[in-house]
């Protein structure tokens, strides 16, 4: 008789499988729900903290509905970054709390985020979300150009001729520096980490959860085409990335390189054919909830921005796809899993 095959490596969105307390039926909706719930409290406060500050802020307008959506200010984007950062915490609160579970295998296979995996990969990653962008704003730019003179109308737009001061911008700039990162790897935690493993536990097969992934993007956004498609396709690809290699680390390098790289075009180049297909790049980036950059420009240009972003994006997840298949000698649709016989990692204590 012939020795039965060697058990396959656990695959990423399978890894709340480790040990059956953790993958009760129940444990997914628990997890889900607690980052959910403390999401929303975090981002309940956040809120009317910035309301009470706008407030006593001399000759401020409290009127968010004002003031968002201007891709230049520091006020709009820093709270567009501020919430999606909010998830680092609820997501880590879904897995302890409402999973009892620890963080580490949401992180990756390794239990550990693997910074070893930024070096090669996630440069790569990285590169590539800034071609990301520029193939956005290029599209934008030949599409404006064809289409006529665009026109900046957002309400948020600074200055008589809708242009942003040098200040304003540098202020800007450092907020994206600072806070992107942090969203970055808030919304890869939870909106690719938790809700893929969450998934994973009901169903063996990734198709199935990487296409909730690209759905559930969609959630709390202003469902317009030039915005949808980018937002769908960069959920989508970050969660097959994020099952291919086995962790989170490279869908956060490209969703940093991604974001960072739209909301500045968008902010620098407003009012243009360039900045409006950034700006519909980094209206999908953002958190759901919240808008970035309001698309108050020729909807052609927003439209070839998001569309190019989406081709982009499926381009550069093939390319890095492939490069870890080379790389680590496996098919293409084969995903770095943990090893079957690698002991599962220690329960929580009570």
């Amino acid at each position: 008789m012939s020795a039965p095959p060697p058990p396959r490596p656990v695959p990423y969105h399978r890894l709340a499988t480790l040990r059956s307390t953790w993958s009760l039926p129940v444990k997914p909706l628990l997890t889900l729900a607690t980052a959910f719930v403390v999401y929303v409290a975090l981002a309940s406060v956040l809120l009317v903290l910035t309301i009470l500050v706008l407030a006593l802020a001399p000759g401020v307008n409290i009127a968010l509905g004002v003031t968002s959506g201007d891709p230049t200010s520091p006020l709009d984007v820093g709270l567009a970054l501020a919430m999606g950062a909010l998830w680092l915490p609820a997501g880590l609160a879904g897995v302890r709390i409402g999973g009892w579970r620890p963080p580490g295998p949401t992180w990756s296979v390794a239990a550990r985020f693997r910074r070893e995996l930024l070096r090669p990969t996630g440069i790569v990653a990285g590169l590539g979300g800034l071609a990301v962008v520029a193939a956005a704003a290029l599209a934008g730019a030949l599409a404006g150009s064809a289409g006529g003179l665009v026109e900046a109308t957002s309400p948020g737009a600074s200055g008589a001729d809708g242009g942003a001061g040098p200040l304003q911008l540098l202020v800007l700039t450092l907020i994206v520096l600072v806070l992107v990162p942090l969203q970055a790897v808030g919304l890869e935690l939870t909106m690719r980490g938790v809700l893929l493993q969450a998934l994973g536990t009901w169903i063996r097969t990734p198709v199935v959860p990487v296409l909730v992934v690209g759905a559930l993007s969609l959630v709390g956004r202003e469902l317009t085409v030039p915005v949808a498609i980018p937002a769908v396709a960069l959920a989508a690809c970050a969660a097959v990335l994020a099952w291919k290699t086995g962790g989170l680390e490279v869908p956060i390098a490209l969703a940093v390189a991604v974001t960072v790289g739209a909301l500045l075009v968008s902010a620098f180049a407003a009012g243009t054919g360039g900045g409006a297909g950034a700006a519909a790049l980094g209206a999908a980036a953002a958190a759901p909830g919240t808008s970035a950059a309001t698309l108050a420009v020729a909807d052609g240009a927003a439209l070839a921005g998001g569309i190019s972003s989406a081709i982009a994006l499926v381009l550069v997840t093939v390319l890095v796809m492939a490069l870890v298949s080379r790389r680590e000698q496996l098919a293409l649709l084969e995903p770095v899993g943990r090893d079957a016989s690698d002991p599962a990692p220690d329960p929580v204590p009570f």
